[in-house]
């Protein structure tokens, strides 16, 4: 007798099945792990608030103030022949503390980068009125220099990226000259509404004045100031870098005209592009590509539905984008309510 058995095997159609088993099941799976992986990332931008967030109370504890977005002369920049930044910090004519660096530098010491903060020069003697753009950490202009040193403000810091961004971490570099680079920041200080001190002549959806909130031109909020309550008053908010890599420098930068710092180291939750008079731009969905920098102007996340904000007690939470469509008596939305310090609003939340 033959003691030949036929092997077994699979079916054409039984691997089918199995197949599409498999991808039903990593259908329903994959979902999941990602919102596992956003759950995780938005943790830690958690975590990078609050440490920012402890560095401008840890700031304020040194220097009794929290500090500036960065400092002007009074007189360097005007808007239609007004002078828009407050004396301050910047009362003789020249800045105290130097040109446009920026709150980031001045808590650098805080968040365990006393090294950078201390190769810096501040006052801009190397340069007169003008700020040392760039740097290297002997505090030499690159201008005069040869070989591969890299600016001091290219400086990364995983502190100030959105892990849920992803060009969080990344640097604008100069097309004529590598060595002059930029690091980017995802989280910008909240001047208030916008960042003009006086208000526009417009209607009464642009008259209100601005720099009214913890953080802007040539500022030192005491926490004194607060009469909001530091519960009620955000510090800090997320406005991640666009394709072009031209905004959210985070060292030092000088902003859009008037160079108040609004796009790069600051943003007001109504913020207007250039004048008071402008219509302004709203806390809102934005997109990571964006040739024409259209999402510079207002506050936005990577995380579904809206973005985390550091308030000025230390705390942080996450605000959904409704948070700027919710119309109070005083026809303030929610949003504008928390950017203030001291206006007297009753803010009225579930978020």
């Amino acid at each position: 007798m033959s003691r030949y058995k036929k092997r077994a095997g699979f079916t054409l159609v039984e691997l089918l099945v199995v197949i599409a088993i498999i991808g039903i099941l990593v259908g329903l799976l994959l979902p999941a792990v990602q919102a596992a992986r956003e759950a995780a990332r938005r943790m830690q931008c958690v975590n990078n608030l609050k440490n920012l967030a402890l560095a401008m109370h840890n700031h304020h504890d040194t220097y009794r103030r929290f500090p500036s977005a960065h400092q002007l002369g009074r007189t360097w920049y005007t808007t239609r022949g007004r002078r828009d930044a407050p004396g301050g910090y910047a009362p003789n004519g020249y800045p105290k503390e130097g040109p446009f660096w920026s709150w980031a530098m001045r808590i650098a010491p805080f968040i365990e980068y006393g090294n950078l903060y201390n190769t810096v020069t501040f006052d801009g003697s190397r340069g007169g009125a003008s700020w040392p753009w760039w740097q290297n950490r002997a505090g030499v202009y690159f201008g005069s220099l040869t070989g591969t040193d890299q600016s001091l403000i290219g400086q990364k810091s995983p502190t100030f990226a959105c892990p849920s961004a992803p060009r969080g971490g990344e640097s604008w570099v100069d097309p004529g000259n590598s060595r002059h680079a930029a690091a980017l920041t995802q989280y910008l200080a909240v001047a208030g509404t916008h960042q003009f001190m006086e208000p526009g002549t417009g209607s009464a959806t642009v008259a209100k004045a601005g720099q009214d909130g913890m953080v802007y031109v040539n500022s030192g909020v005491r926490m004194g100031d607060v009469t909001d309550g530091t519960s009620n008053t955000v510090m800090i908010g997320e406005r991640p870098t666009s394709s072009t890599l031209e905004y959210g420098w985070q060292w030092a930068g000088s902003g859009d005209a008037p160079y108040f710092g609004a796009c790069d180291v600051v943003l007001g939750v109504h913020e207007r592009a250039g004048d008071p008079n402008a219509a302004g731009d709203w806390f809102r969905p934005g997109q990571q590509n964006d040739p024409n920098d259209i999402h510079r102007y207002h506050f936005w996340s990577l995380h579904p539905g809206g973005a985390n904000w550091a308030f000025a007690d230390g705390s942080v939470r996450f605000l959904s984008y409704s948070v700027s469509g919710k119309q109070v008596a005083t026809s303030q939305n929610v949003l504008e309510q928390l950017s203030t310090r001291a206006s007297g609003e009753v803010v009225q939340t579930n978020e």
